[in-house]
C-alpha cells in the first residue's frame, strides 16, 4: 500500500500525511469519541499558550465497530457527520459530555474497577499530556508564523485517548465550531469566549 501511495506523487509541491489508527481507542458505553480542547496563542515570539481548562468528549453517533469501517457514524465523532444520522435531533444532546464532569467521573470509575493506580485518570494524566502536546505542537511551528502586536488565535486541539489513559493529538482546527449544537457547546462555549476577552484584554493588555 505504501508503493501504490508514492505512485500517486505527481511532483515536488504533492503532501502526504500517513496516521495509523490508534488499535485500542478507549470506548464510553460502546461509542467511541474525541476530545476537543480549545487552545488560544497570544503571542509566537516568546511563546505564550493558553489552555483551557475545561473541554468535551465527542461520540460517534452509532457504537463502535471496527469491522464496520465504512460506516462513518460509527467511526467518525464529527458534529458535521453526525447531524445527518436520522434521529440525530433527538440524541443529540447525548453525542457530548463535558471532560471535567461527566468524563471525569466515569473515568474514575473505570480506574477503581481495573485497579489502576490513577485515582483521577483525568487530572493525573490525560490532561496533563495534552497540555505538553499542545505546547510542543505550537513549539514546531512557532518559527514559520509572522508575530502580529495585539493578534491571537484561538484553535481546536482534538485528542483521542487509548484503553491505557494516553492521549494521542489527532488533528488542530484552526478555525474551531463555537456553535451552540447541544447542551454542552451550549453551556461552554460562552464561557471560553467570555474567558478569552480576559486573557486577552486583562491580561495581556491588548490595545489598539
Amino acid at each position: 500500500r505504501f508503493e501504490e501511495a508514492q505512485d500517486c506523487i505527481t511532483g515536488a509541491e504533492s503532501m502526504w500525511v500517513a496516521q495509523k489508527y490508534i488499535e485500542n481507542p478507549q470506548i464510553v458505553h460502546g461509542k467511541k469519541f474525541d476530545i476537543r480542547q480549545w487552545v488560544l496563542i497570544t503571542s509566537w515570539n516568546p511563546l505564550a499558550v493558553w489552555f483551557y481548562n475545561n473541554a468535551y468528549v465527542r461520540f460517534s453517533f452509532d457504537d463502535y465497530d471496527a469491522k464496520a469501517a465504512s460506516n462513518s457514524f460509527a467511526h467518525l465523532t464529527n458534529y458535521s457527520i453526525a447531524k445527518y444520522a436520522s434521529d440525530f435531533d433527538e440524541k443529540r444532546d447525548d453525542t457530548m459530555w463535558e471532560c471535567d464532569t461527566e468524563y471525569r467521573e466515569w473515568l474514575k470509575e473505570v480506574a477503581q474497577a481495573e485497579g489502576s493506580r490513577y485515582e483521577d485518570p483525568w487530572a493525573q494524566k490525560i490532561q496533563p499530556q495534552m497540555k505538553r502536546i499542545a505546547y510542543w505542537a505550537m513549539q514546531c511551528v512557532q518559527d514559520d508564523v509572522t508575530q502580529r502586536k495585539n493578534s491571537f488565535e484561538l484553535v481546536g486541539f482534538d485528542y483521542m485517548v487509548d484503553t491505557n489513559f494516553n492521549a494521542w493529538l489527532i488533528e488542530i482546527n484552526s478555525s474551531p465550531d463555537l456553535s451552540y449544537s447541544t447542551s454542552t457547546t451550549r453551556k461552554l462555549v460562552p464561557q471560553v469566549l467570555e474567558d478569552l476577552l480576559k486573557v486577552v484584554v486583562d491580561c495581556e493588555g491588548f490595545v489598539r
